[in-house]
């Protein structure tokens, strides 16, 4: 488990423009994939806590991870399931990135277009499950940060708990098809891997 104490005073020094929802979050297309994580990061989205950030090629990424683990779905329910979240927030794309692309150095260069896109889109950080993929040694120099999902959303619950936990509960209660129970709703969290956000909420179910 990676030492949040150390990850809040470290990766955390814009509180206040998280507070007010200007914090800007590049989200890659891994934590795009994921149904529940996507789902919980936009309603955070909905709810002010960050602003949402993508690219087209991102969002290529995005399809064909999902076209790989789902055959079944075919491009006319994909343009419907990327419609979903893409029209929910129409700003969040940037664009005129690729310019900068070979100009940037990490360890995988075909994550090269996710720091241009988010050094354009002046974001804060890129919120990611692949953090040796962007190394702080590359990102510090334009004052961007990587973030796993799990160490985000905890911070997000503990900087603005009231907030949190609202859009939590209202996420919760969008989920009609499956009508989850806060247990079940909860359990999510933990099957997403996101261990210590599971284990935060868990202090608070009661507001769930």
């Amino acid at each position: 488990m990676r030492n949040l104490a150390l990850s809040t005073m470290k990766a955390w020094g814009r509180k206040t423009e998280m507070l007010v929802g200007r914090y800007s979050a590049f989200l890659d297309a891994n934590v795009l994939h994921p149904a529940f994580l996507r789902a919980s990061l936009l309603w955070f989205a909905d709810a002010r806590l960050l602003r949402p950030v993508w690219s087209k090629d991102v969002l290529k990424e995005w399809r064909r991870s999902v076209q790989r683990r789902h055959s079944d779905i075919d491009d006319a329910k994909l343009d419907a399931l990327q419609a979903t979240f893409v029209d929910q927030f129409p700003d969040a794309e940037v664009s005129e990135y690729e310019p900068f692309i070979e100009a940037i150095q990490l360890p995988d260069k075909d994550d090269r277009h996710v720091l241009a896109a988010a050094i354009v889109g002046r974001c804060n950080g890129i919120i990611t499950s692949n953090l040796k993929h962007f190394p702080p040694d590359a990102l510090d120099k334009f004052g961007i940060e990587a973030v796993h999902p799990d160490d985000f959303i905890v911070n997000i619950i503990d900087l603005d708990s009231n907030k949190a936990l609202g859009a939590c509960k209202r996420h919760r209660e969008a989920m009609t098809k499956s009508a989850p129970t806060v247990e079940e709703f909860l359990e999510r969290f933990k099957i997403a891997g996101l261990i210590q956000a599971h284990h935060r909420l868990c202090q608070n179910k009661e507001l769930l």
